[in-house]
């Protein structure tokens, strides 16, 4: 596609102005095409073009961006160029700032870097962009959200949220680092995992300041070595959400009294398939983690799970103790279970804990006891 020029950029940076439909206006960084004016128009009537950019010469070629707003709703556009035209191919409203106040793009030609974003030695290949909020007296440039292609697709590298934490957050898979960058105050590093993939951020959503993601943030744990369970590497679609049972199958009682669920959009490790599920850990809260099973269908097509085969012998409990479905965290109780009740031993995890299935409310149940209990 031939490479359309960067027109008023300086003017751009200091004041937006409304882009009206069929028109080229100083307050966009770039000029729409005529096939991305013709899809606002035409499937988004309510709302005005506040601004428009493009990223060339990703690998898989050109993409453009198309900011619209509504009153104080805001959502993002992406085109990305087939048959030398700009086709539609995502929506996301929580890839940008809310809000009634001005905002726009910025992006940068290759070889030149951006202010306040991590990474920024590929930030020179110039195939990032980012969008920045004034604040409410139309003063200060109050938020900020940026994003650069990794891995193929766009990915979140940083963002800013003064009205909740005066510093900027360089996002990194299972890192986020926040600090002042125009003073240089390094206010520290928290390590955990935040939706980074364009089509699913949600700006409300990340933490603003590092005592939030410190308290909301989390990372997948090591899983102990000694017995069946090891995590393989599954990156799942992210935007989704299965219902989790304590079982391979529905006919398991439902983990969380029968409203857990899991979303694609944080961490998810993957220790094996039986049957036509999967069983997973992921975290609910910082301090809550959760292990049980999701459909199969989930897994990403190129996916490589490996088959558990479980021992599945008969054995009585030892002692009292408690069913717990997070052996590596909090350790909460599902269920109480008394000495001399029968269980069927399924695995080990780790030498400390025992997976085991037992029938509670009149349906199957699995998870994990100390080890101890057999004892």
């Amino acid at each position: 596609m031939k490479k359309r020029m960067i027109a008023f950029l300086c003017t751009a940076l200091v004041a937006v102005f409304t882009c009206a439909y069929g028109e080229y206006s100083p307050g966009c960084l770039m000029q729409p095409p005529r096939e991305v004016l013709d899809h606002i128009a035409r499937d988004y009537p309510g709302y005005t073009l506040e601004d428009y950019c493009e990223v060339y010469d990703t690998p898989d070629g050109d993409y453009g961006f198309a900011m619209l707003k509504a009153g104080d709703e805001r959502m993002l556009l992406g085109y990305e160029e087939k048959g030398g035209k700009m086709t539609y191919w995502l929506k996301n409203h929580g890839a940008v700032m809310q809000g009634e106040e001005e905002a726009w793009f910025d992006s940068r030609a290759k070889g030149t870097t951006v202010y306040g974003e991590n990474h920024e030695i590929q930030q020179a290949d110039g195939l990032s962009f980012s969008i920045t909020q004034l604040d409410s007296a139309g003063e200060t440039y109050n938020k900020y959200i940026a994003y650069h292609w990794e891995n193929g697709g766009f990915k979140l590298t940083g963002y800013k949220d003064w009205d909740g934490f005066y510093g900027e957050v360089a996002v990194d898979d299972g890192e986020l680092h926040f600090k002042n960058w125009l003073e240089g105050w390094d206010f520290g590093k928290v390590y955990g995992t935040v939706q980074r993939d364009l089509r699913y951020v949600s700006f409300t959503n990340l933490p603003k300041s590092i005592e939030e993601a410190r308290e909301s943030v989390t990372k997948a744990p090591d899983i102990p070595q000694g017995g069946l369970l090891q995590p393989a590497k599954v990156k799942f679609t992210g935007g989704q959400k299965y219902p989790v049972y304590t079982g391979p199958g529905e006919q398991y009682e439902r983990s969380g009294n029968g409203k857990g669920s899991v979303s694609t959009n944080d961490w998810i490790q993957v220790f094996g398939r039986v049957d036509d599920y999967i069983m997973i850990q992921y975290d609910i809260s910082a301090e809550r983690y959760r292990i049980g099973w999701i459909d199969a269908a989930a897994l990403p097509k190129d996916a490589k799970v490996p088959w558990i085969s479980f021992g599945g012998g008969e054995q009585m409990l030892q002692r009292d103790c408690t069913l717990t479905d997070d052996p590596l965290n909090s350790g909460t109780a599902l269920y109480h279970l008394s000495a001399g009740t029968q269980v069927i031993n399924l695995c080990n995890l780790g030498y400390d804990w025992v997976y085991i299935q037992v029938n509670e409310n009149g349906k199957p149940c699995c998870g994990f006891v100390p080890a101890i209990a057999f004892e």
